[in-house]
């Protein structure tokens, strides 16, 4: 697995799923008591069949 194959993943038009990872980032900083950023990458091969 190479890095190269990732890309970030555009949920842009997604606010729901943004949501979804906002609030888990607050419940990781409460629980773990440090910042977490959650990161979506896609692979590359998979948007293109999109």
């Amino acid at each position: 697995m190479s890095i190269d194959s990732y890309q970030f993943a555009n949920l842009g038009a997604h606010e729901e799923l943004l949501e979804d990872l906002r609030s888990l980032e607050s419940r990781m900083k409460d629980e773990l008591g440090y910042e977490v950023a959650l990161i979506a990458y896609a692979q590359e091969a998979q948007e293109n069949n999109k």
